[in-house]
């Protein structure tokens, strides 16, 4: 049985590409503008059109038009009387529970030292947990949860 040969080498390399020009110049004879001749057609002097509507525009019976639902809700507010009422800011008790929770917890950890015995390994520890627990509880309170 013979030995059978490699088959033979492949060639890659681009292949000459024809590009069709979208923009036909409409006469040759008409130079292209230059830079100059461009910035004279940019200035304020020329017509200034008025925006066009936009595709994604909302139609008149569109449910999730904004402004019509919050005319809506209007509305229904002038109806019952709501309209005239003062919106008054409602105080966050979010700081009360944070010093309640921040001594309570603090008293917590000095008794259970306290109990445990004052040695200066329980009084590290004791101090450690105080600091860890006022740093995560300041944390939680201030940066995660929001107001309540």
């Amino acid at each position: 049985m013979p030995a059978e040969s490699d088959p033979p080498r492949k060639v890659y390399g681009f292949k000459e590409r024809e590009f069709k020009r979208d923009n036909a110049p409409t006469s040759a004879a008409a130079p292209a503008p230059t830079a100059k001749d461009l910035a004279m057609m940019s200035t304020a002097d020329a017509p200034v059109t008025p925006p066009r509507k936009p595709a994604n525009a909302s139609k008149p019976d569109d449910p999730n038009d904004v402004y019509a639902v919050l005319r809506a809700n209007r509305a229904v507010e002038d109806q019952a009387g709501l309209s005239e009422v003062e919106i008054r800011e409602i105080k966050s008790r979010r700081k009360r529970d944070y010093w309640l929770v921040l001594i309570g917890g603090n008293l917590a950890i000095l008794g259970a030292v306290g109990l445990s015995g004052l040695n200066p390994i329980s009084s590290l520890f004791g101090l450690a947990g105080i600091i860890l627990f006022s740093i995560s509880l300041t944390w939680i309170m201030w940066q995660v949860m929001d107001k309540y």
